[in-house]
């Protein structure tokens, strides 16, 4: 999601996620709904950028009917993302 007023990316999220919150990253009437669902706030993930604990996972389903995974990591985002058989990883992080 692009932020309202910056060119930059941002991350729709609950605040303090529970596994089993359910909330929509993405709900725009006659455009995309989604369904999201955290699966689990306690994922440890290993990608080329590194090791990352404490990971939120969430479970998307998407208005198309296709199911994707993604793994936030605190104070970094995104590292992971999983469609099918397909994984995204982050290959390099540089703190800010």
């Amino acid at each position: 999601m692009w932020g309202k007023d910056t060119p930059h990316p941002g991350v729709l999220l609950p605040a303090a996620p529970r596994a089993g919150d359910e909330f929509r990253a993405e709900d725009v009437l006659h455009i995309t709904q989604e369904k999201d669902r955290v699966v689990s706030v306690s994922e440890t993930v290993t990608v080329p950028a590194g090791t990352y604990h404490d990971c939120v996972k969430i479970r998307e389903n998407a208005s198309d009917g296709s199911i994707e995974y993604k793994l936030y990591a605190p104070g970094v985002g995104c590292v992971k993302e999983i469609e099918g058989t397909t994984e995204l990883l982050l290959k390099s992080h540089e703190a800010r």
